[in-house]
C-alpha cells in the first residue's frame, strides 16, 4: 500500500512538471539577458529555493558522503545540463518557440534505447508505438520549419543537440536516484550546472552581475515554476519512473508552451503543422502513459 501511494505521488510529480515546464521558454523570451546569464540565474536561484530543503533534510551530510560512482553520475548530470541549457536558450533566439521547444524534447527514443540495453528497464511494446507516433509528431513540426532554412535551422539544430543533452541528464537521474535523495541530488546538479554556466558566460564576455529589477524578477520566476516545480518533481518522479517515461513525458512541454506562446507573444502564432503534430505528440503520450507502463505499476504495488 505504501508502495502504491509512492507511485500515484511520483505520477501527480511528472503532471505538475509538464505543466510547469511550459513556461520557461515564455520567461526566457521575455528576458533580454545573455542566453548563459539566463541559464546560470535561473539555476542559482534555484539553489537558493533549495537551500531550506537542504539544510531540513541534512543535504550537505548527505554530499559529504556520496560514493565516487555517486559524484561522478552527479557530475555528468550537472554537465548535461549545462549544455541542454546553453544549446536550447540560444536556439530560442533563432527560432519558434514552438519548433525549439519540440526538438529539445525529441530525445526518447535515444533515452528508451539506452533504457532497456543498459539500465534494464523493459520497455514494452504499446510504449515503444507511443514513443514512435510522439517523435513523429515531432518530425511533423520540424517540416513545416524546414523551408525557413538560415537561423531557423541552426536554432532548429541546437535545439535538437540540446534535447540529447537532455535525455544524458535524465538517464544519469534515473541512476544517481537510486541512492541520492531528491533534494541533495537536485541542489548539487543544480550548483554544479551554475558554476559551468556562470564560466562560459565569463568566456562569453556577458556582464555577470544583473541589478535590473525585471530581469531578476523573471530568472526568480524562472528558478520558480519551471526548474524547482518542474526539474526538480521529474527529479524526485525518476525513482520510482523508468527514464523513457518521464522523458516522453516531458513532450508535453511542446503543447503547453505553444498554447501560451500564442496567448502571451504576439508573433507566435501556430501553423496547420504545428496543430496537426502536436496532436500526434498527444496521442503517442497517451500510449506510453496511459498504457505502456500500467501493468508494471501494479506489479510493484502487489510485490511491496
Amino acid at each position: 500500500m505504501a508502495r502504491m501511494s509512492e507511485v500515484s505521488r511520483a505520477y501527480l510529480a511528472v503532471g505538475i512538471a509538464m505543466v510547469s515546464v511550459s513556461f520557461a521558454s515564455i520567461f526566457i523570451k521575455w528576458s533580454e539577458s545573455p542566453p548563459f546569464i539566463i541559464a546560470a540565474y535561473r539555476l542559482g536561484l534555484s539553489c537558493l529555493l533549495l537551500l531550506p530543503l537542504m539544510l531540513w533534510v541534512n543535504g550537505f551530510s548527505d554530499m559529504m558522503r556520496f560514493t565516487r560512482k555517486e559524484l561522478m553520475l552527479v557530475v555528468l548530470s550537472g554537465v548535461a545540463l549545462t549544455f541542454h541549457f546553453e544549446l536550447w536558450i540560444v536556439s530560442l533566439s533563432l527560432t519558434l518557440v514552438a519548433t525549439s521547444v519540440i526538438l529539445v524534447t525529441s530525445h526518447p527514443l535515444f533515452v528508451a534505447a539506452v533504457s532497456h540495453f543498459l539500465l534494464k528497464e523493459e520497455v514494452k511494446r504499446v510504449a515503444v508505438v507511443g514513443i514512435v507516433i510522439a517523435f513523429g509528431g515531432v518530425v511533423v513540426l520540424y517540416a513545416g520549419d524546414y523551408s525557413s532554412g538560415g537561423e531557423s535551422l541552426l536554432g532548429d539544430m541546437l535545439a535538437f543537440v540540446g534535447g540529447l543533452f537532455a535525455g544524458v541528464y535524465f538517464l544519469s537521474g534515473r541512476v544517481a536516484r537510486q541512492t541520492i535523495g531528491v533534494v541533495p541530488y537536485a541542489f548539487s546538479v543544480y550548483a554544479l550546472s551554475t558554476v559551468l554556466l556562470f564560466f562560459s558566460a565569463a568566456l562569453a564576455g556577458d556582464k555577470l552581475a544583473v541589478s535590473d529589477p525585471r530581469e531578476l524578477g523573471l530568472f526568480f520566476l524562472m528558478a520558480l515554476i519551471p526548474t524547482i516545480l518542474g526539474h526538480t518533481m521529474f527529479n524526485y518522479a525518476l525513482k520510482k519512473v523508468p527514464a523513457h517515461i518521464i522523458s516522453t513525458s516531458v513532450l508535453g512541454e511542446p503543447i503547453g508552451a505553444s498554447l501560451l506562446a500564442y496567448m502571451l507573444l504576439p508573433d507566435e502564432v501556430p501553423t496547420v503543422w504545428v496543430v496537426a503534430g502536436g496532436a500526434l505528440v498527444i496521442l503517442g503520450l497517451y500510449l506510453v502513459l496511459a498504457l505502456g507502463y500500467g501493468p508494471a505499476v501494479r506489479q510493484e504495488e502487489v510485490i511491496d
